[in-house]
Formats: structure tokens, sequence, C-alpha cells
């Protein structure tokens, strides 16, 4: 009976695992999100895909929206390490193989998630849990893309994963194994977004904390006994060989320059943040946490005031109020195991922490932010259900159950098809975007859009001409690695200037809805359209300039962009002569 029970829970399991892949791989390749940061990344990784591991840098993306005196404050470079991964195992520089590592791991969290819920919930619980995780309509729009934060989802869960589990073993040997997980999924995820540095060192820190009561006199004296001094002396020497694995790059380049981005990294931490009264942030941090936890429930609240909200907003607030109130009084209760209170325990520290790392940044929160949580709605949901098991009869709490997560995966499901119809749409011409949850700009311009233009521009360059293109500051770096993709070695391409090149040839890729205003508000309406045609929402043009002069004497010279990165061949002396592209300076 308990196997049947068991091959049932997993073929429940596949079945939601195959519905999750479905809409995260439906028309990935052309509908995938392609701007700055993509494309940047995707020129320093096809740089060492082709030229050997000695182009891969020792530090990762830059972070966001910090200013400081000397260089950039960088993360990790583990992302950029999966994205190489990809391409050297499918022989492939294509955008969409650099989005596998994230495609990968956001399909593991669904399993991942139900193993984590299994740790206190029972198996129709759990099973709830991972179906309404798998559905939701933005961790499937994080999904679809390459970005160092999407695939934060699968370290954070496997981190509390390991740490639970660490917490809870009796057999030493086991107890190694699982430390070593959760160091892991800390030094991997650390890596990815510093929010998540910060989430998963504040909420692990306090979870040991909880777990050994380290407020009392009496166990903080435990600690000091030779006999718990050895293990801790192993458990610490896991840790720092785990940490010297994945952070050995980072270690590496901060010993080649000075400790510069460990510099920059405390820098940061004392830059004075947005001048707003703390009162302001608060409400600003309550708010924003509503709207971005309603996005993750309900696929709603993806725009601003809207009275069409209200219900999913009210929803919301309620999961989250009976979440934290259950997982409160299933604390306090007497009979739960050491598992389950360090489980509880975990939920309430999680949210506790994260509200209060917002509260600096409440006014820069993006969705992006909320990746760290993006779990916490369909646990308390869960916790929910179980509170449904002891109020209820068995069969009127499995209805009620299924019920509340269907109408939860309803609710997604309607906000992804509704994005899917405007992906499919912006495909074919000019639409109104607004699901596009990424950035604040939204264009539903996609790498099938962008494609066709640079196949457009590319079959029309004429031999020997430097083709110069005009277009939106997002879409520079893109359409430079789709030009640099040809690997023709006879094309010669930049952003558009006006200067005396007699050989060269003109285009300006704008929005399909503004035509060449544009380019015409910049260099004037003196321009003649040679030939032009529309892909979705761009428009591209092959014009020229009739009052520009030209000189036989001009000379091209293309400039290598300058980086103050530190790459592989620059430590072990592997630098085989050739220079490789190093388009990555202005970031």
């Amino acid at each position: 009976m308990k196997k049947n029970a068991i091959s049932w829970s997993a073929i429940a399991l596949a079945i939601i695992i195959i519905g999750a892949v479905f809409l995260r791989t439906y028309e990935f390749n052309d509908w995938l999100y392609f701007k700055m940061d993509q494309s940047r990344d995707a020129l320093l990784i096809s740089n060492a895909v082709e030229n050997g591991p000695g182009y891969l840098p020792l530090l990762g993306a830059r972070a966001g929206a910090v200013e400081l005196e000397k260089g950039f404050l960088r993360l990790g470079p583990i992302f950029y390490y999966f994205q190489y991964a990809a391409g050297v195992l499918f022989h492939s520089t294509e955008p969409y193989v650099y989005a596998y590592p994230d495609l990968l791991f956001s399909i593991l969290a669904i399993p991942l998630l139900y193993l984590f819920a299994r740790l206190y919930f029972s198996e129709k619980n759990s099973l709830l849990i991972a179906a309404m995780y798998a559905f939701s309509f933005i961790i499937i729009q994080y999904s679809r893309f390459a970005w160092n934060p999407n695939s934060l989802q699968f370290f954070l869960l496997l981190s509390f994963y390991g740490l639970l589990k660490f917490l809870g073993e009796t057999h030493s040997g086991r107890k190694k194994w699982w430390l070593a997980v959760w160091a892991a999924g800390i030094t991997v995820g650390s890596q990815l977004h510093f929010f998540g540095f910060f989430s998963l060192l504040g909420i692990s820190g306090l979870l040991i904390i909880t777990h050994f009561q380290l407020w009392k006199k009496a166990n903080i004296l435990y600690f000091f006994q030779k006999n718990v001094l050895k293990k801790i002396a192993v458990y610490t020497g896991i840790l720092a060989m785990v940490f010297a694995i994945f952070y050995a790059p980072v270690i590496i380049s901060d010993v080649r320059k000075g400790g510069e981005n460990t510099k920059n990294f405390f820098e940061a931490l004392t830059a004075k943040p947005v001048k707003k009264p703390l009162v302001d942030k608060i409400g600003k941090s309550a708010k924003e946490n509503l709207k971005y936890y309603c996005l993750i429930t309900t696929s709603q609240c993806y725009s601003s005031n809207s009275k069409n909200d209200l219900p999913a907003v009210m929803a919301t607030g309620l999961v989250l109020l009976s979440g934290l109130v259950l997982a409160v009084r299933g604390l306090l209760r007497k009979g739960r195991s050491v598992a389950q209170r360090d489980f509880l325990a975990l939920l309430i520290i999680w949210v506790g922490v994260f509200t209060i790392l917002t509260i600096p940044v409440s006014f820069q929160l993006r969705p992006r932010f909320f990746i760290v949580v993006f779990a916490i709605p369909f646990v308390f949901l869960g916790l929910m259900f179980e509170y449904l098991e002891e109020k209820l009869s068995r069969k009127q709490a499995l209805v009620a159950s299924i019920l509340l997560a269907t109408g939860i995966i309803g609710w997604n499901s309607q906000g992804t098809y509704a994005w899917f119809q405007e992906q499919a749409a912006s495909q074919k011409g000019d639409l109104a975007v607004k699901r596009t949850l990424i950035l604040k700009a939204k264009d539903g311009v996609t790498l099938g859009q962008l494609k066709g233009v640079t196949d457009w521009m590319y079959a029309r360059h004429k031999a020997g001409m430097t083709l110069y293109y005009y277009v939106k500051p997002e879409h520079v770096r893109p359409i430079e690695f789709l030009l640099w993709q040809k690997h023709d070695k006879g094309l010669i391409f930049k952003t558009l200037s006006l200067n005396e090149d007699a050989n060269a040839q003109f285009f300006a890729v704008v929005p399909a809805e503004n035509g060449l205003e544009p380019a015409y508000k910049k260099y004037g309406k003196n321009i003649s359209i040679i030939a032009q045609k529309q892909f979705g929402q761009l428009a591209v043009y092959e014009i020229d300039f009739n009052d520009r002069i030209t000189s036989p004497e001009f000379r091209f010279n293309k400039r290598r962009s300058k980086t103050d990165r530190v790459f592989w061949k620059d430590v072990v002396s592997i630098d085989d002569g050739r220079e490789g592209i190093l388009i990555d300076g202005t970031e």
C-alpha cells in the first residue's frame, strides 16, 4: 500500500514537472528576452567558448545601481561558468543556449521544493505546494531567459534544505554531507545576486542561533567542550573547503588586484541610501512587498494602483498573514519535533530577514529581488491546508485544499496565457506589452525580432562597406552580438556615427510605431530611405544621409574595448596569442 502511494506521488510530481517544462520551453528560442545584460554576457562567454577557458573571467556581473569611486563591485563568476558549460556542451554560442542553465535550475527547483516541503508536510500538501510554485506566472517568466539572479531560486532552496537536514541528522557521516550541501547552496547562491548573498547568510545564521538557542549561557558553554570543539573544527574545515572551491576565482582576482573587489564591497555597504525618511521607506517596503507577493501568488498586481487588483491583494494579504500566524502557532505548540520546529522557525526568519532587507532599498525594489521568496506564499498555503485538516473532516479538507490550489494555479495560468498572447502578437506588429516584468522598459522585443533585423541588415550589406547602425541603447549590444555571430571577417560594423567614410552603409533600427522619428530627431530629416522592413515591434531601414561629405582619406579604426577584469589566461599563463573579442568595456 505504501509503495503504491509513493508511486502515485511520483506520477503526480512527474505530471507537474512535464507541465512546467512545457510552459518554460514553449517558443523558448524566438521569444527569448535578450537585452543589454544578456548580450554582454553572451559576448564575454562566447569568447571563452571559441578561444578556450583561459578567457573565462574571475569575477562575475557588475552589481547594479552601485556607484563607487574605483572600478565596479562584482559578483562571483559562477553564473558565467554555468553558461560556459552550456556553450561547450552544445557546441554553440546561440543566445538561447546560454539560457539553458537558468531553465534547467528552474525546472529542478520544482522537485527540490517538493523534497523541502516533505520535511514538514504530507505528500499531498507537498505536491500541491510544488504544483502552485511550478505554474506561478512570474516564476515561469524568470525561467525563460538568462540572467544571473534567475537560478537563485534553486540554490536558495538547496541551501535551506541542506541546513535543515544537517540540523536534524544524527549520523555523523551524513551530517557532514548535508553540511557540504548547505555550504554549496550558499557559496553558489551568494554569487548570483547580492540580495541573495545577504538573505542566505542572515537567514541561515539566525536559524542556527534559534536551533541551538544561543541566547542561553548553558548552550554557549556546551560548545566549548573538547569533543564539541573537535566537531566544530571538522565542520569549519568542510565549510572552508567548499568556500575555497567555489570562491577560488574571486580570491585569486582580489589577490591580483590588491583586494579591489573586497574594498568595493565594503564601500558599497557604507554607500548612502536613497534620502528618504525611515517611515517612508517602511511604508514603501510594505506596499512593494504586498504588490510583489501578490504577483507571485496570483499573477496579478503587475501594474500600479489598479482597482481590479483588489481581490488579488486581499487574497495575498490573507495568505501571508495566515501563514505567519500558523507558523508562529505551530512553533509555540507542544508536541512538535525539533525538525518541525526548525522548519517553522526557518519560515518566520526567512520572511522576517527578507522584509528587513527590503527597507533600505524599498524605492529600488524590482521583481528580481523577490526571487528570494518565490516559494514563501505557496509554503504558507501549505500551512493553511494543514490547518484545514485539523478543523475539517479528511474529505472536506482534501476538497477545500485542492479547490484552493486549483484557484491559485488557474489565476496564474490566466496570467501566463495573457503573457504568451502578448509575446505571440509582438512578433507580428505593434503591441502595448504589459506583462513582461523584467525591467521597467516593456517593448516586447525578443530574440526572434532582433535576429530578423540583423539578418536583414547582413543580407543587404555590401562587401567592402562598413555597416553603421542606429538603434536604441538597450539594443546596441544584442545587435552587436548577433552581427559578431556571422563570423564574417570582412564585416566591419559599429553604431552609427556621421563621418567622412566613403564606404559607409547606414541602417536604422527603431520601434515600428515611431518610424524614423528618433533618427530624424538626432540627425535631421535630410535622410533618404533606400529600403525598409518590419519585424514585430522593430522596423529596420537602410538609409543614406543626403548632405554627408565623404573623403577617400578616411580610415576606419576598430578599437578594442577596455576591461577591468582578470581572466584565467592572466593567471595560469595559457595565453595562446589570440586576442579574443573582449567586448566588455561599457557596462
